[in-house]
């Protein structure tokens, strides 16, 4: 069991630590990147466990318009989908989305494209990616919402 509270063979907290670890690099637009990368996926492979394992909900099949697991996270913690949990009194879950969202995005653009920030902006998105990332774990470890 990881310390996250969810039973998984993989503990994807350890991702985030070696986001940490590469984001230390701080001139090393590889590092830089594949800590974005990194992050994003701690937050979402806990996010994604917590969504199976709690609140006992699966991905989609291919019905109609498929929008792809990434983004089918993002819209069930925000309450866009039929499977959401209605009851986000505070806005936790909603907030645990725009999070999931704005890191989907960065790390898409750090996985796929040739060109990014300037090494200084790539090292500010990198801490935003960061702290975005134990924001989420965060709450997930937490839970009740």
């Amino acid at each position: 069991m990881c310390k996250t509270g969810v039973p998984v063979a993989f503990c994807w907290k350890h991702y985030l630590d070696l986001a940490e670890d590469l984001a230390k690099s701080k001139t090393d637009e590889a590092k830089l990147r594949a800590s974005i990368s990194r992050a994003y996926y701690a937050a979402f492979c806990i996010s994604r466990n917590y969504m199976f394992d709690h609140d006992k909900n699966d991905f989609p099949k291919r019905i109609g318009e498929y929008i792809g697991e990434h983004q089918y996270l993002v819209q069930y913690y925000k309450g866009e989908t039929e499977e959401s949990k209605t009851d986000d009194i505070d806005g936790t879950r909603y907030n645990l989305g725009k999070d999931l969202d704005r890191m989907r995005i960065d790390r898409k653009r750090v996985d796929y494209h040739d060109y990014v920030d300037k090494i200084e902006k790539l090292e500010k998105k990198t801490t935003d990616v960061l702290i975005r990332s134990r924001r989420v774990i965060s709450k997930i470890e937490k839970g009740g919402f």
